[in-house]
């Protein structure tokens, strides 16, 4: 069976399971990967190197393996890949043969789709199915690889470490769960991480992409939520209190899609931030009261930002529009005077901005007995609850909302998981010099023997578990970071020490994709399955040649 043929079944099968976040199918293809893995002579002869790694939850695991090079070497190379999904909702009535590409294929040539996607599927050049492309072809590139190096141990004068985790598409829980067992593995075995290899496709990192490339950098992420505080009020007597979705609504309009809130590095330019959830807190039932609570979370791209930086720009933007706001009340009032109107009395009321430490610093003071205490069973309480991560830190932030030293309006702003740090290779040291070598010499490699330039890309724009390999961050935006996130260490924890230690080149070099999160993703498969293989493998040489 040639590769690409053996790649393509490897792929197909994994896209069979329903791996989608939370799922039982993402329990499911675990045991799926571990059960095929575990038949290999390599690791019948050696069971150590072939583990299930439990997460928090201690329902899903992430597969790590380990095969050494016969050469002896400590210099190892660490893939990593994700197993979880998105939903296939979007798929509609397909949704059912969203996981089965070969079905999906024959089922969409009847519907309705844009001219690219259209194009794409007549060509027979491009797979579609949920996951084809995001990142399932990622994985099963790096099986392959694993299993050829594992029937082979002399093929690469390196080390290879897969590590194939859950729930990327969700908080990370799988990369940061598997942490301490790389760092343990690394230890007891005596390995030296030279560099770190995701393979997520180009078109997730850089959308619209005219071809494959590779990325030396990715971007991080913060989840900012600015919680807002009003006035409570009888709908008719709407000018004596103070509406918090209106002024949550003014705040949004100095932060969403701002283009002078984008970050910048080089030629990496992220997104301005934008809302990802909001709403109005606690109004379960029906009534004409004026929303008093409103919490908002918004998604934060950065390439040189730290937690501080984040922390003062949305403190920053919160009092242009709490002002904003105040003067479009004071407005309103003041017209509606005008034509006769002789209700509640408008008094322009102070709101403060604090930080979720100054909240927390004010709980600590308040509080009638021992705070930390009551605190931490709080957060257990909330965190055994069951209920969505960020819905946990929320709570916990509301159960400190009542011993703020005034009970007036503010706006609250803090950090919600998951907190993803930007990585960067800057080329500082022989590492990383050794790494970059590498990347240009399998850059030279894919022209020479392919005809295929393989375009530099700016920073990961897409979000990945590159973000956990290293750690760019000083201690004093760890601590930021921790005093601004409610539940930290609780609810929500990042290993920064091991994260440190652990640091090392990146790179991403995956497929060439298209549609991502939409009911058309689909995977070209031509570079996907003929020379992405190896270009992998090409570049392990290189690795090894430079260290020798």
């Amino acid at each position: 069976m040639s590769v690409d043929d053996r790649i393509y079944k490897e792929l197909i099968e994994l896209v069979r399971i329903p791996s989608v976040t939370g799922s039982e199918g993402e329990v499911e293809i675990a045991r799926h990967i571990y059960d095929s893995l575990k038949k290999e002579r390599y690791f019948m002869e050696h069971p150590g190197h072939l583990n299930m790694v439990p997460g928090p939850d201690g329902r899903r695991h992430s597969v790590v393996a380990l095969v050494r090079s016969s050469l002896n070497v400590p210099d190892t190379v660490l893939f990593i890949g994700h197993l979880d999904v998105v939903g296939a909702e979007v798929y509609g009535d397909l949704a059912g043969k969203a996981f089965d590409p070969e079905a999906l294929a024959q089922a969409m040539a009847s519907r309705p789709m844009d001219g690219q996607a259209r194009a794409d599927l007549e060509s027979g050049n491009w797979i579609f199915g949920r996951g084809i492309m995001d990142m399932k072809c990622g994985v099963a590139l790096e099986l392959d690889l694993l299993k050829e190096f594992a029937r082979t141990p002399s093929l690469f004068g390196v080390n290879v470490v897969v590590a194939l985790v859950f729930d990327e598409e969700g908080s990370s829980q799988g990369m940061i769960s598997a942490l301490p067992f790389l760092a343990d593995l690394a230890e007891q075995e005596g390995l030296h991480f030279i560099g770190a290899v995701n393979t997520e496709p180009t078109d997730a990192g850089l959308p619209g992409a005219p071809g494959p490339g590779y990325f030396l950098s990715t971007m991080g992420k913060a989840l900012v939520m600015t919680y807002v505080i009003g006035k409570e009020a009888h709908g008719g007597s709407y000018f004596g209190g103070l509406s918090a979705s209106l002024l949550q609504s003014f705040i949004d309009l100095e932060i969403e899609a701002r283009p002078d809130l984008r970050d910048v590095f080089g030629a990496s330019v992220t997104l301005p931030p934008f809302v990802l959830n909001r709403e109005c807190r606690q109004k379960e039932v029906y009534s004409v009261s004026i929303p008093h609570l409103s919490m908002a979370y918004f998604n934060v791209f950065t390439v040189t930002r730290t937690p501080g930086d984040v922390l003062e720009l949305f403190k920053e933007a919160a009092a242009r529009g709490v002002k904003k706001a105040l003067d479009y009340i004071d407005a309103s009032y003041k017209e509606m005077k005008s034509f006769g109107y002789a209700g509640a009395v408008r008094e322009r009321a102070d709101v403060s901005i604090i930080d979720f430490a100054e909240l927390r610093r004010q709980a600590a003071r308040n509080y009638p007995g021992d705070f930390e205490g009551a605190e931490r069973e709080m957060a257990l309480k909330f965190k055994s609850s069951g209920k969505d991560l960020r819905e946990q830190g929320i709570a916990l932030l509301e159960w400190e909302m009542s011993w703020r030293d005034k009970k007036e309006p503010a706006v609250i702003i803090g950090f919600l998981p998951p907190f993803m740090p930007h990585r960067s290779n800057y080329g500082r040291t022989e590492v990383e010099l050794r790494f970059n070598r590498a990347v240009e010499a399998t850059v030279s490699y894919a022209e020479n023997v392919f005809g295929r330039r393989l375009m530099e890309c700016p920073a990961f724009g897409g979000l990945c578990d590159l973000s956990y390999i290293g750690c760019e961050i000083d201690e004093g935006e760890r601590q930021t970071l921790k005093e601004n996130t409610p539940g930290w260490g609780v609810i929500y924890d990042l290993p920064f020490d091991l994260m440190e230690k652990l640091n090392m080149p990146i790179i991403n070099l995956g497929p060439l994709g298209r549609g991502a999160h939409t009911w058309l993703e689909r995977l070209e498969r031509d570079y996907a399955l003929g020379e992405l293989p190896q270009l992998l493998r090409q570049f392990l040489r290189e690795l090894a040649r430079e260290g020798h």
